[in-house]
């Protein structure tokens, strides 16, 4: 992989966004969609209102000379995206909920579904995300796994509609194939079952109650969890025998609440087991996440007679990241199999 490339499509999108937020007085994300869609079209800029000027009109399609897309392979456009996304985040003030899931975390639940649910070639598979915000997170799993003629189909679901342009965007820069939906992700879905479930899951409380006492976790009075309710309706759209992958509170199962959330996991799937993400990635211990193995009942599915419980070493320990894989095959050799 160039780091070079990636270098050198970040400065373009960063510096041609940040010509755009001043002449058309937008935030940096929405900038930073405009000058996507113009390198999309042919690298050229789209005028309304007479707006950019002509001055930014050259200035940009200078800029975007300066790189060509065909050259530059799917994952490093991706990470390029990344960065100016990250840039973004900062520069726009974006609430915790909304921040990108990084790259570090998405590469480790990548080894977790290659691991315990890996698609087969030539086998249509179906990964969702019910919180999919900019994509990261689906599309670094997508990378990942879109190899040995596997065909990988893509879902993401989002309420924001400025995240959910981001992630076409995005996916189109990368020319992976996606279907988006702006919609709540706690209602009625118009969607296939999934072989997988991955999603970095809001977290707080779910604002409308008529809605959340449609399921079995909500709380019988005041706001519900929306982690919780996620999860359930993850299980709702999953295939028999499917897996869901959630990045969680390492906390999510020391309330009062969560013996409901347990008890309907272990009703119509298995708790297969939480991994602890390193201490090192969360600035406080109340903001300490795990990732949440669950899986739905189907045919031949069992529950791990030793739930896989493990913390994960610092990212940048290679070697004690991969003892942690070699000891997740293990675990699925002796305990799912």
């Amino acid at each position: 992989m160039s780091t070079e490339h990636i270098e050198s499509v970040y400065q373009v999108l960063d510096q041609s966004a940040m010509m755009l937020k001043e002449d058309l007085q937008v935030s940096y994300m929405e900038a930073l969609i405009e000058t996507g869609e113009n390198l999309l079209d042919n690298k050229t800029v789209r005028i309304l209102d007479g707006k950019p000027s002509k001055y930014t009109q050259d200035e940009l399609e200078a800029l975007y000379e300066q790189v060509d897309l065909s050259e530059i392979a799917s994952n490093e456009l991706r990470q390029a995206i990344q960065l100016s996304i990250l840039r973004g985040m900062r520069e726009d003030f974006v609430q915790a909920n909304h921040q990108m899931t990084p790259d570090s975390i998405g590469s480790l639940m990548a080894y977790l579904v290659e691991v315990l649910a890996p698609p087969k070639s030539e086998t249509p598979y179906h990964l969702l995300d019910l919180s999919i915000g900019t994509g990261n997170l689906t599309y670094t799993l997508f990378h990942f796994l879109n190899r040995d003629n596997r065909i990988i189909q893509l879902s993401g679901i989002d309420n924001d509609e400025l995240l959910l342009s981001l992630a076409a965007t995005s996916a189109a820069l990368q020319d992976v194939t996606i279907s988006l939906t702006l919609q709540d992700a706690l209602s009625n879905l118009l969607i296939e079952p999934a072989d997988t479930i991955v999603s970095d899951l809001p977290v707080g409380y779910y604002p409308l109650d008529e809605q959340a006492e449609k399921f079995e976790t909500s709380f019988p009075t005041g706001h519900s969890f929306t982690h919780h309710l996620m999860i359930e309706q993850g299980m709702n759209y999953l295939k028999e025998g499917g897996f869901g992958f959630y990045l969680v509170p390492s906390n999510i199962f020391e309330s009062e609440e969560a013996k409901d959330l347990l008890a309907f996991i272990q009703k119509v799937g298995h708790f297969q087991g939480m991994l602890t993400l390193p201490k090192e990635l969360f600035k406080t211990e109340q903001s300490k996440k795990s990732i949440l193995i669950v899986q739905k009942k189907g045919v031949g599915t069992q529950q791990a007679k030793e739930v896989l419980l493990a913390t994960a070493p610092d990212f940048k320990n290679l070697s004690a990241m991969q003892d942690l894989i070699a000891e997740i095959t293990q675990w699925k050799h002796n305990f799912l199999n």
